[in-house]
């Protein structure tokens, strides 16, 4: 048995390692010819990552530690601050490719830019059509994963696609000459005048630098601007990028023939709350290789607690967007209570929510209003 993995984003190259560490040969393909360009998300990733790679993998992709968070609408904030940090700011392309390289180490063959065009069924296994620049190439594999992103075209010719919906990213890099942030924090604002469905954010990336964007269902370059305008006044912008970030539905996530699956944001595994998708995109990854490893291809079954976790998120999400700015700010205010605070300080966790939103509204009940 062999496998075929379409996307080398740090999803698909860490199901190359784990396919690899099993001794199961895999080809992972890649349509650009960089790892990890163009860059695409903010790179802020929590330390459940802790859990799932060593952090002797990624340590010189580092490019910031957040020891906290301010979350606004309004003139009214959260504010609150660890001892110890929570989360990493990622140099996206290092990281990519830190992952990329350990498949590569263990066994996983990369072809960078090759595009995958289409698949078929035949009786030694899936024909797998790719392109290089003009030139066609096809390989035969047994298993076929689909880790090619929000428009996976592995999902499309599986018929795994269906319907999906998407906020639109927009990003800057810039270079603030009287930055309002603090290295050590990431700041989200929660104000509808920033976009229609999502937040904004700044992501510092040193004491002067930051990642500053978006997502919006619609008009995100005009949202942006208009953030931009009320949050600095003297900046330089590095760089511009963007990219569409999948919201959470529970879809088919492989084919009858149980030999085209889906995972990471081929798979829509996306936090609705934040729009990250590392850590559960990971967790996803190794239920496909446990399937895989022993035989029983029941991938679905096994990635149950995931699936219960995102769409968790995609409750918190459908909450904040029922409401409007005033209620927003009031929920706000409730978080600043003594109590509820601790609880955020000791048990919180950006990934999941599960684990103290009960705590939570048992410190502060009045915060039961706010989910009926």
């Amino acid at each position: 048995m062999d496998a075929t993995i379409i996307g080398a984003g740090p999803i698909g190259c860490y199901v190359g390692y784990l396919l690899s560490k099993k001794g199961i040969q895999n080809t992972i393909v890649e349509e650009h010819k960089e790892i990890g360009r163009p860059e695409q998300c903010t790179g802020l990733v929590s330390r459940n990552i802790e859990a799932i790679i060593e952090p002797s993998w990624y340590r010189k992709a580092v490019l910031n530690r957040v020891y906290g968070a301010v979350i606004s609408c309004g003139k009214q904030s959260f504010d609150v601050k660890a001892k110890d940090f929570k989360a990493y700011v990622f140099d996206r392309a290092r990281f990519y490719k830190a992952i990329a390289e350990k498949a590569w180490d263990n066994g996983s063959e990369i072809l960078l830019n090759h595009s995958y065009t289409s698949h078929k069924q035949e009786e030694k296994g899936l024909k797998i059509r790719l392109n290089s620049g003009k030139k066609a190439k096809e390989i035969t594999s047994s298993l076929l994963i689909g880790a090619d992103g929000p428009g996976s075209k592995v999902a499309k010719n599986a018929g795994l696609y269906g319907k999906r919906d998407f906020f639109i990213g927009n990003q800057v890099i810039l270079k603030a000459k009287n930055p309002f942030f603090q290295k050590d924090k990431v700041y989200v604002f929660l104000d509808k005048r920033y976009s229609d469905g999502f937040f904004a954010w700044v992501v510092p990336i040193d004491e002067e630098r930051a990642k500053v964007g978006l997502a919006s269902l619609t008009k995100p370059a005009e949202y942006l601007e208009r953030f931009l305008r009320d949050k600095f006044d003297n900046f330089v912008v590095e760089k511009r990028f963007g990219g569409v970030i999948p919201i959470y539905k529970k879809m088919p996530l492989q084919n009858r023939q149980k030999n085209v699956f889906l995972v990471g944001d081929a798979a829509l595994h996306v936090k609705a709350t934040s729009g990250g998708g590392v850590v559960n995109g990971m967790l996803a990854a190794k239920g496909l290789c446990e399937s895989v490893i022993s035989g029983d291809f029941a991938y679905e079954k096994k990635i149950k607690e995931v699936r219960r976790n995102l769409w968790l998120h995609l409750m918190i999400r459908k909450k904040f967007n029922n409401m409007n700015d005033e209620r927003t700010a009031a929920l706000l205010k409730s978080l600043n209570e003594k109590a509820a605070k601790e609880v955020i300080l000791e048990k919180g966790d950006m990934d999941f929510p599960r684990k103290f939103i009960f705590k939570l509204l048992l410190s502060e009940p009045r915060l039961i209003k706010y989910i009926f």
